[in-house]
């Protein structure tokens, strides 16, 4: 950052126009800014600071507009810098009162501005100032960007003549490396850094884990090796990382080329064995054909035998065969006769019952008189079907009268209910009339005693908070006590402090009088 003038005007002590070149002043180099308290060298720093944040130093709680300026003149503040190579021009209002356009003895509120321009070399080589930037939150982002400090940052660093450097001397490690590194621009070396460390940890983490994998592998390698394998000397080994590398590679290759070695001969002996499997396979089934055969020889033998024994037997069922084929013939006939014979009894058995449950006067008829005996029932049986209807006709009104009669017992019931309670109505009104009068009277007496009970409760309330109150009263009264009695010891210890420090400082100036001097306290030479 480098600055080339600043301007003000009522800003501070400085009531008119005022404006510093410092591009005259650094012309030489560096140049000192000097003079009485209260001149005004605090105050461009602020103004400094001002046009580029758009408030003063954090710890200086100043007043903007100078008390001594006219009315009709503006507090602003315009600065040209170069930031990061580019040349601006800020130019700043804050907010204040001014005199309206038309009465200038009424004052309006002239809201803050912010303008930011930049100087813009055309194709000819002829410079302007171009505005760039309106918004106050668009400068600040635009200047802190360029910048890369924060206000608080900027009074740390920039404004060290403001006697800041003790308090960044004395700021911890951690705000002292945020504010360094923001202005110098460290960051980058922190993200190698942190770059570093990160491809560090994870180059460590995938040789822990590659490590891990050879020593697993060489584990599953020996396992699978078994007493068939002779491993090579340069085993890997966890307690020697150079042995995870090329000797491991070295190792595994030896065991297996002998895997290879074992495992042709294998082959070979594989082949040989499937072709002896194969010719032992065919005897074996020849062997087993000839079994087969032998086998069904001793079947056929065994049965042949069984037969030759059995032929007899065989010639007798053959005789009993052709007799049953004759008596088949007649057991449709015989079957015929059964099934009539068990019908009759039947027939018989059934009879008996029926006439067992029959009148007496029908059991003894014959098959004509019990014919009749039956017409003659069922024409009385019709008779008696078409009289049905009246009488379940007669059952329902039956039913009906009973339904009329119970419902009209409860309906007397009812009448006389409801007499009786006409009857008590009358004194029943007269109570709740009266129960009525007293509670509009209880109503009213509530009413009238609502704001005696009121203020009742407000003097209990107000008792309570006497009683607090005089408690705190009486413990304010010991603390008061106390107080008094330690200002009296602390004013006895004062005045003899004192008595002793004007006892000290008599004695100092009865230390340094000289005959024929003036004393420093009366001026007497004596």
């Amino acid at each position: 950052m480098r600055l080339h003038s600043l301007r003000l005007q009522a800003f501070g002590p400085f009531a008119r126009r005022h404006a510093v070149d410092f591009d005259a002043l650094s012309a030489d180099g560096l140049f000192l800014l000097h003079g009485d308290t209260g001149a005004g060298k605090s105050t461009l720093f602020a103004a400094i600071c001002f046009a580029l944040y758009g408030l003063p130093p954090h710890e200086r709680n100043m007043r903007l507009r100078s008390d001594h300026a006219p009315a009709d003149l503006l507090t602003e503040v315009t600065l040209e810098l170069t930031l990061a190579g580019k040349r601006l021009q800020i130019r700043r209002i804050p907010a204040q009162k001014r005199p309206h356009l038309r009465n200038s003895a009424e004052l309006v509120d002239q809201k803050a501005e912010t303008y930011l321009h930049q100087w813009v070399l055309d194709e000819h080589g002829h410079g302007q100032w171009e505005g760039i930037i309106k918004s106050h939150k668009e400068a600040g982002e635009e200047i802190k960007s360029l910048l890369r400090l924060t206000r608080q940052q900027f009074c740390q660093v920039v404004l060290l003549p403001q006697n800041e450097f003790t308090k960044f001397l004395r700021a911890d490690a951690s705000e002292r490396r945020v504010l360094l590194g923001t202005l110098f621009g460290t960051r980058r070396f922190g993200l190698i850094e942190e770059f570093l460390a990160t491809r560090k940890t994870l180059t460590a983490k995938t040789r822990d884990e590659a490590r891990a994998d050879v020593l697993r592998l060489a584990e599953r390698i020996q396992q699978a090796a078994g007493d068939d394998l002779e491993p090579a000397q340069d085993a890997p080994r966890a307690d020697d990382p150079a042995t995870l590398t090329a000797p491991a590679r070295a190792w595994a290759s030896a065991l297996h080329r002998q895997a290879l070695t074992l495992q042709d001969a294998a082959d070979a002996a594989t082949e040989t064995a499937e072709q002896q499997l194969a010719q032992a396979r065919l005897a074996e089934q020849a062997v087993r054909d000839l079994h087969r055969l032998q086998q069904a020889h001793r079947s056929t033998a065994h049965d042949l035998g069984l037969l030759q024994e059995q032929a007899a037997h065989h010639d007798r069922l053959a005789e009993r065969r052709e007799r049953a084929v004759k008596a088949q013939q007649l057991q449709s006939v015989l079957e015929t006769a059964r099934t009539a014979d068990r019908e009759h009894t039947r027939a018989l058995d059934e009879d008996n019952r029926t006439r067992a449950i029959l009148l007496p006067e029908h059991a003894s008829l014959d098959a004509a008189g019990l014919t009749h005996a039956a017409q003659q029932l069922h024409a009385d049986t019709g008779a008696v079907q078409a009289l049905l209807p009246d009488e379940a006709t007669l059952q329902r009104h039956t039913a009906e009268l009973a339904a009329l009669d119970r419902e009209r017992q409860q309906l007397t019931e009812t009448l006389t209910d409801a007499q009786e309670r006409l009857n008590t109505l009358p004194q029943r009104r007269a109570d709740l009339a009266a129960r009525l009068e007293a509670a509009r009277s209880a109503q009213e007496t509530s009413r009238e005693l609502t704001p005696t009970l009121n203020l009742v409760e407000k003097q209990l309330e107000a008792a309570k908070r006497r009683d607090a109150l005089d408690q705190q009263i009486s413990a304010a009264h010991k603390v008061l006590s106390q107080a008094e009695k330690e200002l009296e010891q602390a004013a006895k210890t004062y005045v003899d402090i004192r008595r002793r420090r004007t006892d000290g400082i008599v004695a100092e100036l009865a230390g340094r009088l000289v005959d024929g001097e003036d004393c420093p306290v009366c001026g007497s030479p004596t």
